[in-house]
């Protein structure tokens, strides 16, 4: 063969090969290009939840903390002062502060359902007169308080746990 017969050659496979391996690269650019987007979004949609959702659960944790220093200080209160020393009003509070926990407190978490059985045999025992259990369930009350405000409050400053994947 000759040059020319070989550069022939050369040329019809370069404007043949050539535009079809330009296009699978490019394919595959589109492809990845496509992948990374996605998961930019699907990043910068869990960050924005993030940051919605941490606020209020901020929030939550700040009520529920208030409303359970409140009930045990008040139901410490109770059993420190006597039963005789108060009101219809007294018992009023009690039974609201309780209701409100309960509201904000998850049915579906065991620890949840085991501070709202803790906290109704608190104030039970105080109703009750039954001061030689009250300390003991004061003191369980307080510890699985703390361990589950503890916990929320670790989800709320974990960190956004976003991996983008590299396709």
């Amino acid at each position: 063969m000759d040059i020319a017969t070989l550069s022939l050659i050369a040329t019809t496979l370069a404007v043949f090969i050539g535009p079809m391996v330009s296009w699978r690269i490019a394919t595959r650019q589109i492809t990845t290009s496509s992948a990374l987007a996605r998961d930019q979004m699907r990043a910068s949609s869990e960050a924005s939840s993030k940051q919605i959702t941490a606020p209020m659960r901020q929030a939550w944790i700040n009520n529920l903390r208030d409303l359970l220093a409140e009930l045990t200080s008040s139901s410490l209160h109770y059993y420190v002062s006597g039963y005789e020393d108060r009101s219809d009003e007294d018992y009023q509070r009690v039974t609201l502060l309780v209701d409100k926990i309960q509201f904000m407190l998850n049915p579906n978490e065991n620890d949840h359902q085991r501070l709202e059985v803790l906290i109704k045999k608190m104030v039970s025992s105080i109703e009750n007169r039954k001061p030689d259990v009250f300390p003991e369930i004061h003191t369980e009350v307080i510890n699985l308080a703390r361990s589950i405000l503890k916990r929320e409050w670790d989800r709320v400053k974990e960190p956004m746990s976003v991996e983008v994947s590299s396709s």
